[in-house]
């Protein structure tokens, strides 16, 4: 019981005050409505016992209580059983921040931190008051010097486990006289997306000047010391007319990565058959293949796969991949177009690109569907020189090209992989590549599809 409830308990002659007043200003209501006939006098015993109960039931019911109160209840109220105080709210504020976060003391030691925190910097988890110097940053260890020396916010951008890793950290004056919060964000996507932009701009920029120049080149010869020579002017307008086709060939590819990029967080929404648009793709390269002569040979199974895909996109995948592989098989040699299908996402990545245990192999795309959702594959080999290790993890980037590994100068945009990396994203599929060297190499790509006989 508080000590406001028990100063609001009434005394004694309080009470009986009330109760006189409630009684007699009941009773005399009573009496006035019988004097003017509203009521009659079985009525006037009936309210005016009725009212006479109820004050008297107020008298009795607001008597003090017997129980002594004591001092400790009317200074503090009770403390619930499973309520605890706070060991230290500054700790736990920091243990439950998602990013990593730490508290360095006035005298400079990490006296509490977060998982986070203590995996960024690899710190002893069961240590206490650990050395700031712990943290190997000489920027940030100046800055949180400042910052407890100044109190001014600070921040520092610094690069971690090698320079693998970019974070900066929001250096803030801490809760104590001379004492630092510092909360780390992780600036490393970002870091790696500004590199991309600008390589991108640098290459495209590149691959776009080298026509340029050289048809600039050639109508400027053809304007002056050629002017008048009519017979060369047919070769300078034959390799014209190749730089062109080159332009041509790189603004269409940028066009369609663009799209699809735009694109690639819309999973498609249409069923298609896979194998005969497999099939129909790979007649569609023949013309191509036999220009080089390159045997294209395709193989599926005469079940039907259904999937939810973009059939354009699908064949482009199927084009670039072919197309790449005619490029660079041997001359007289064979491309393989193969299509199939895997219980599980895991199984399919296995057919399709883990087929020689000889060979290197790195996964380029990994696959955003479950492991174990019903799949398809498609494989596309060739029988060329391969392609060596190093280069094996970036064939999905933009502009990159291996043509030296591959045997010599061939035409490309080095745009066709991260088409198909991109489309295979937005189909939550995924790309792999295995090579060896003198041998061949194969491309493998997978995604999930629809149960045998399921369809939308």
């Amino acid at each position: 019981m508080s000590q406001g409830k028990a100063n609001s308990e009434p005394d004694p002659p309080r009470r009986f005050r009330d109760f006189l007043v409630l009684t007699s200003g009941s009773v005399a209501v009573l009496a006035l409505l019988f004097i003017t006939g509203a009521v009659g006098l079985v009525e006037f015993v009936t309210g005016a016992v009725v009212m006479t109960a109820g004050a008297l039931a107020f008298y009795v019911g607001s008597a003090p209580s017997a129980r002594k109160i004591r001092p400790a209840e009317v200074l503090e109220p009770p403390r619930p059983s499973n309520q605890t105080p706070a060991a230290n709210p500054i700790a736990d504020f920091i243990a439950a921040l998602p990013l990593p976060a730490l508290l360095v003391s006035p005298e400079r030691q990490i006296s509490t931190s977060n998982i986070h925190a203590r995996n960024l910097f690899r710190l002893d988890g069961g240590a206490q008051n650990l050395p700031v110097a712990l943290l190997r940053q000489p920027d940030l260890l100046a800055a949180a010097e400042r910052v407890a020396r100044d109190g001014a916010n600070e921040r520092v951008e610094f690069a971690q486990h090698g320079d693998a890793e970019v974070w900066m950290a929001h250096v803030r004056s801490g809760p104590e006289t001379e004492s630092v919060l510092i909360v780390f964000e992780d600036l490393t996507a970002v870091r790696r997306a500004e590199k991309a932009r600008a390589d991108f701009l640098a290459n495209a920029s590149h691959e776009l000047r080298t026509p340029l120049t050289a048809i600039g080149g050639f109508i400027e010869t053809m304007r002056g010391p050629a002017k008048d020579d009519k017979a060369a002017w047919d070769g300078f307008l034959d390799i014209m007319a190749q730089q062109t086709e080159r332009m041509k060939r790189l603004v269409a590819d940028l066009l369609s990565l663009s799209r699809i990029e735009f694109s690639e967080h819309r999973p498609p929404s249409s069923q298609i058959e896979i194998v005969e648009l497999a099939r129909a793709t790979s007649f569609g390269l023949e013309p191509i293949a036999k220009e080089a002569g390159i045997k294209l040979h395709f193989d599926g199974p005469d079940q039907i796969i259904n999937a939810i895909a973009d059939d354009d996109e699908i064949a482009q995948v199927i084009q670039n991949l072919a197309g790449n592989a005619i490029k660079y098989a041997r001359p007289e040699g064979e491309v393989q177009i193969l299509v199939g299908t895997s219980p599980t996402m895991a199984e399919a990545a296995t057919a399709c690109s883990r087929q020689s245990e000889e060979a290197k192999r790195s996964l380029l795309l990994q696959p955003y569907a479950a492991s174990g959702a019903p799949a398809l594959w498609i494989r596309v080999t060739d029988d060329g020189e391969g392609i060596s290790e190093e280069h094996l993890p970036r064939l999905g980037e933009r502009f990159y090209r291996v043509d030296e590994s591959r045997g010599g100068k061939i035409e490309g945009t080095g745009l066709g992989l991260a088409i198909v990396k991109h489309i295979m994203a937005r189909h939550r599929g995924g790309l792999a590549v295995e090579s060896l060297e003198g041998h061949g190499t194969a491309f493998g790509v997978w995604m999930p599809r629809l149960k045998d006989n399921a369809s939308l």
